[in-house]
């Protein structure tokens, strides 16, 4: 199978929540985004309706930031949860920046959760944004890309608190019972930073991370979007190769039978978590090797 030259990124589009769903369960958009069981029904109709293998959540990108302090604002609408004011102003604020907590607010809901999903027997994927794009949901974008030539030595402190946090929220999720970690930084993408920036930052913080979560899986596999996993291949941060899945019928068939026998493959990429539903007409996986 040939390799994609090129990937069509899904991420900053709009994750649709099902009304018929809400509906039949008596759930609100605002519930779905913040209550653990509303999250949990939420999810499992999607499945049913999108015909999916995976239940996946969050449903939005904003948990991680608004766990760091980004003031988020969730509607009663379908427009899903927007970053309403940024934690930071200045880069130099950054230096400030704490470890992410887990046990308040909707990240601890979506890890609660994960465990209600498991508990019925569902496959659980989690939304996990990397570095650079929970920054750019904590300051203004232009002064983050502004603060990598002024304010190297801040910038690359915050990079490793946030690598620690995302590393302990990954963590968190598998011991909830999650089976794919769906990474994804695509602020952090290499055309957008350059090759240079993203080998000394970006693309190397998202390499520090998956390095440290590949030995500590416990059974779970990480799904690198697409853009993520062409970027670190083209930076040399990793290979891939191609891995067929006999049986297999559509792209999240693929990954739960990888994850159920997961021994040697714990990094998969070069494709896009919300084509689960997709069907394939030769399964295959993308395995990512890290070097």
């Amino acid at each position: 199978m040939s390799k994609p030259i090129e990937f069509q990124c899904k991420w900053d589009t709009a994750e649709v929540l099902p009304e018929i769903v809400l509906h039949s369960a008596g759930i609100d958009y605002r519930q779905a985004h913040t209550e653990r069981q509303a999250m949990a029904l939420v999810a499992e109709g999607k499945c049913i309706v999108g015909g999916d293998s995976v239940c996946r959540v969050p449903f939005c990108v904003t948990v991680e930031a608004e766990a760091f302090g980004a003031e988020v604002m969730i509607p009663d609408d379908d427009t899903g949860p927007t970053i309403r004011g940024y934690r930071y102003t200045s880069m130099e604020q950054l230096a400030a920046l704490d470890e992410i907590d887990l046990t308040s607010g909707r990240i601890n809901e979506v890890l609660n959760c994960i465990a209600i999903l498991r508990d019925r027997g569902n496959v659980v994927a989690v939304n996990v944004e990397g570095p650079f794009t929970i920054l750019g949901l904590l300051i203004d974008s232009a002064e983050l890309f502004k603060g990598i030539y002024l304010h190297r030595e801040i910038l690359e402190q915050a990079l490793r608190v946030l690598e620690n946090s995302i590393v302990k929220y990954a963590e968190a999720c598998v011991a909830q019972g999650a089976t794919i970690i769906s990474y994804a930084d695509p602020t952090g993408a290499l055309e957008l930073v350059g090759l240079k920036l993203y080998r000394e930052l970006s693309g190397k913080s998202s390499y520090n991370i998956l390095k440290r979560l590949e030995e500590r899986l416990e059974g779970a596999l990480v799904h690198l979007c697409g853009i993520s996993s062409l970027s670190m291949e083209r930076a040399g941060f990793c290979s891939a190769k191609p891995v067929a899945v006999p049986g297999a019928r559509t792209y999240g068939d693929s990954l739960c039978r990888v994850a159920a026998n997961q021994q040697e493959i714990k990094l998969v990429g070069h494709n896009c978590m919300k084509s689960t539903p997709a069907v394939q007409k030769n399964p295959v996986v993308w395995q990512i090797v890290l070097k």
